[in-house]
């Protein structure tokens, strides 16, 4: 049996090696709840055959605490996230977003431990999780030492996901990575045009183009005089007469723009680009020529 336990283990660190994928819409949805709050919660399932974390069910946000619970099942693993709204002592509505890993006593040995081994590279495809803690059962003792757990970290003043980011350089607003999702996994928009806020030192979204406009329209966006990042959802035909689509990003940085501008923007685009998961091509423009239809093209090809 031990021998058998070994092996087991062995095999599932193998599989955690190679990387349990992350289908797009587990981040989509998880940002649609940090940004828009249209979701109580979200439970996601690992489909062992197709090695993919994915969304199981989301709950609405009247729904409660002991929707949630009940939404857990009661033999098998589960990774989920819960909007939790509460009150400070100052008498204050807040509301923290938590990562729950649930994982029953009485589920399988090798379900646990794959998700076990998968946990810590899933959360980092959710940037803005507060708080974590894991579950073995719904109630009794484990859930009221959780919940004594909550009642001290609720009241903590700092949150050590948005320290992180800020000390990495530019801060990127959750629409920025929720827009280009949506472009990604539904195809939803044409182009999306970012700028950088100086004074809040943010990168956020500019313009957002439907999906019926040409590319005349996303140039015509882009500012003479000013920089700018992009992304274009760029459809072609290939020689086998195969219609395709690629995800370009396009840094927008004309000549005549203000060389402080140039430097902020230079800058910050490797730290802004790892937010944008799924990027194909990669473009750099200093006027309109750069980056017309035909250099599009050279670069599918």
């Amino acid at each position: 049996m031990l021998l058998e336990m070994i092996s087991l283990y062995i095999r599932v660190k193998a599989n955690a090696a190679s990387g349990m994928a992350v289908h797009d819409d587990c981040k989509l949805k998880f940002l649609e709840l940090k940004a828009k709050r249209t979701y109580r919660f979200i439970v996601y399932k690992i489909e062992e055959q197709q090695k993919q974390v994915v969304v199981e069910k989301l709950g609405e946000p009247g729904q409660s605490h002991d929707d949630f619970a009940a939404s857990l099942p009661a033999d098998e693993c589960r990774y989920a996230i819960f909007d939790f709204d509460f009150v400070t002592a100052e008498n204050c509505q807040k509301s923290k977003i938590f990562f729950i890993a649930w994982s029953p006593d009485t589920a399988r040995v090798r379900s646990k431990m794959i998700y076990a081994s998968s946990k810590d590279r899933f959360k980092r495809e959710l940037d803005g999780i507060q708080y974590s803690f894991k579950a073995t059962q719904k109630k009794g003792k484990e859930e009221k030492k959780n919940i004594r757990l909550l009642s001290v970290t609720f009241h903590q003043r700092f949150d050590p996901a948005a320290m992180a980011n800020a000390a990495s350089g530019m801060a990127v607003h959750d629409d920025c990575k929720l827009r280009f999702l949506e472009l990604k996994a539904k195809r939803t928009h044409r182009f999306i045009v970012y700028k950088i806020e100086e004074k809040q030192k943010q990168v956020v979204v500019e313009k957002v183009g439907e999906p019926i406009l040409s590319y005349e329209d996303f140039a015509a966006s882009l500012p003479a005089e000013e920089c700018r990042y992009a992304i274009y959802d760029f459809d072609f035909v290939t020689t086998e007469n195969c219609q395709k689509s690629k995800i370009f990003f396009i840094a927008w940085c004309p000549d005549v723009a203000k060389v402080r501008s140039k430097m902020i923007y230079a800058s910050s685009k490797d730290r802004f680009k790892r937010e944008l998961d799924g990027i194909q091509v990669e473009l750099q423009a200093t006027d309109p020529t750069e980056m017309d239809l035909d250099v599009f093209k050279s670069r599918v090809n």
